[in-house]
């Protein structure tokens, strides 16, 4: 059946996160580096990448100074990293080849490595000083779910680690809040994004790395080009051309009724269509809104919904999931 992997590993995710906060014990061992360190800089590449953004944001609440980058990139700039330094390289399969690289030049230059994968025996894993491997299971769709769900609450675990910021006794009370929101009703976001050709989706802090997990799901299963910015960078040259567009704003970081107001207002005159994923008990004047369960303290259930939203719209387009074109499960290159 098209889609059958995606929509079984998305409801799979729900039991991955209890998985991961029912163990700790990974999150301990890798924990004392990362308090240690001058700077934590994450590596990865698609989803990875866009964890490592949430890992960055939580980190930084933590009061640590951390920093995100596209593995590639890194490794061809050969930015300045030390022996007080942490690197921490993020892939679902292990095999990435520019996450390999990029870590492996971070241990080159006197950095400690971590890697964090569901792929026990994988090369990532096998090259890190410390490795945590996520409890995901096998994955079959090239849509990853489940995988991101176990990388992103173990960062969240890890922050709390180091900060001491209450996030495992909000993940504990997590698992409801997740099964009950893929099984929520997303039918009139879907309806607004089948007949889009573009879309922008929007994030501030952490969850602009939930943005970009967005744009990335949509661009994979419903084939939809969509750009992920910071929420205020939007007005910025973008709002120029969105008429006709969506834009999906997670309004998740109480910035206020002005800033809510002026976002929504500037795309409302530009043209846009908007979609907005808020918390329980706000409201906004868009086109579609989606109000997420009461005391979500975390991203989590927004990304389970984002996930819905993906394999929705693929399954009304006619689009399969799991085996989008011109992609594979995971990326090696050689002579690199």
């Amino acid at each position: 059946m098209v889609g059958e992997h995606a929509h079984r590993e998305i409801r799979d995710g729900c039991d991955v996160i209890e998985t991961v906060v029912s163990n700790t014990d990974p999150i301990e061992r890798v924990a004392e580096p990362l308090l240690s360190a001058d700077r934590v800089t994450f590596l990865g590449c698609g989803s990875s990448y866009w964890s490592g953004v949430v890992g960055r944001a939580l980190l930084r609440n933590a009061g640590v100074d951390a920093h995100v980058e596209y593995a590639p990139e890194f490794l061809y700039e050969s930015p300045p990293i030390g022996e007080t330094d942490v690197a921490v390289g993020l892939s679902q399969s292990g095999e990435t080849t520019e996450t390999i690289r990029a870590l492996e030049t971070a241990a080159d230059n006197g950095a400690t490595t971590v890697a964090i994968t569901n792929t026990d025996g994988s090369t990532l894993a096998e090259m890190a000083h410390h490795t945590i491997v996520t409890p995901a299971g096998d994955e079959r769709a090239v849509m990853a779910t489940k995988s991101v769900d176990a990388v992103v609450t173990t960062l969240y675990l890890l922050a709390d680690r180091i900060g001491g910021s209450g996030w495992q006794t909000a993940l504990a009370g997590a698992t409801d809040r997740v099964e009950a929101v893929i099984e929520s009703d997303v039918s009139e976001v879907v309806s607004v994004l089948t007949d889009a050709e573009c879309a922008y989706t929007l994030g501030t802090g952490g969850a602009y790395g939930l943005a970009g997990e967005a744009a990335t799901k949509l661009g994979e299963a419903m084939l939809l080009h969509t750009t992920a910015l910071p929420t205020l960078e939007i007005n910025h040259g973008p709002i120029a051309n969105v008429a006709g567009d969506v834009v999906i704003w997670y309004a998740l970081d109480n910035a206020g009724a002005p800033v809510s107001d002026h976002v929504l207002d500037g795309l409302r005159d530009a043209g846009a269509r908007t979609v907005v994923v808020h918390p329980h008990g706000t409201s906004y004047d868009a086109t579609a809104t989606i109000e997420l369960p009461a005391s979500v303290e975390t991203l989590l259930p927004a990304l389970k919904l984002t996930q819905r939203v993906a394999y929705a719209g693929a399954m009304e387009l006619g689009y399969d999931p799991d085996s989008p074109p011109q992609l594979s499960k995971h990326v090696e290159i050689e002579g690199i």
